[in-house]
């Protein structure tokens, strides 16, 4: 009677973990099977073809900003340079894209630009140890340091400089954090410098920190999209 009982209470158990699993589970099919029918007629992204053959997906309904107001950034940027005095960095640098992230005040960034002939070469990242990243960061923190106190932004952490895999070519990264132009918050901004036969390809990814859980990967999507 006890074996009766024990097998009776064992197959209830086992009829209520199924039932359990089921409840569950149930919800996690229902919505991965929406987000399949939401994200294949998705319109969220379209790709930005670039001169040069350079291409990248970005938000479709962020703002492209004009090709005067590109001309404006590279003005500021250069200016910045010169009254720093830092000879050698105005370069053959040109812009091929603008984006900003609406809503307004945006929130995110892309830029995509090129410097022809390029500075250094796949061999040369190739070559580079850590102590030459270590004295890169230095270098460049300092050259941030002179920018700023000629009217450039204020960074208040730089991050190791680094390489990436980007499309099986090695890619500088530096990355930083910046304090922002028009409120309390931070900024994280990372540059991907791209050295090429011909070129540099220079992409950088930029988004106000304290919303980093919505930018972050928007961002990580855009790079992934890449083409060159």
């Amino acid at each position: 009677m006890v074996e009766v009982r024990l097998k009776t209470e064992l197959t209830r158990n086992s009829t209520m973990s199924l039932v359990t699993r089921k409840n569950i589970l149930f919800p996690f099919v229902v919505f991965a099977l929406f987000c399949h029918s939401v994200f294949a007629d998705d319109t969220s992204f379209r790709n930005a073809q670039l001169s040069y053959g350079i291409s990248l997906d970005i938000p479709s309904h962020w703002t492209i900003l004009s090709q005067d107001s590109r001309k404006n950034l590279r003005a500021a940027g250069q200016a910045m340079i010169d009254n720093a005095g830092l000879e050698g960095l105005s370069s053959r640098k040109e812009s091929l894209l603008a984006v900003n992230a609406k809503p307004n005040p945006t929130g995110a960034i892309i830029r995509v630009s090129i410097t022809l002939p390029p500075d250094y070469t796949q061999n040369y990242l190739a070559s580079l140890t850590r102590e030459n990243l270590k004295e890169m960061t230095i270098e460049t923190l300092n050259i941030f340091r002179n920018l700023e106190a000629s009217g450039g932004l204020k960074v208040v952490e730089l991050q190791p400089a680094r390489i990436e895999i980007i499309k099986n070519y090695r890619a500088l990264v530096i990355s930083y954090v910046r304090a922002s132009n028009n409120s309390s918050s931070f900024w994280q901004v990372t540059q991907y410098k791209i050295p090429t036969h011909d070129k540099i390809i220079e992409i950088t990814l930029s988004y106000r920190k304290p919303d980093a859980v919505v930018w972050k990967p928007i961002l990580e999507r855009v790079k992934q999209s890449l083409r060159f």
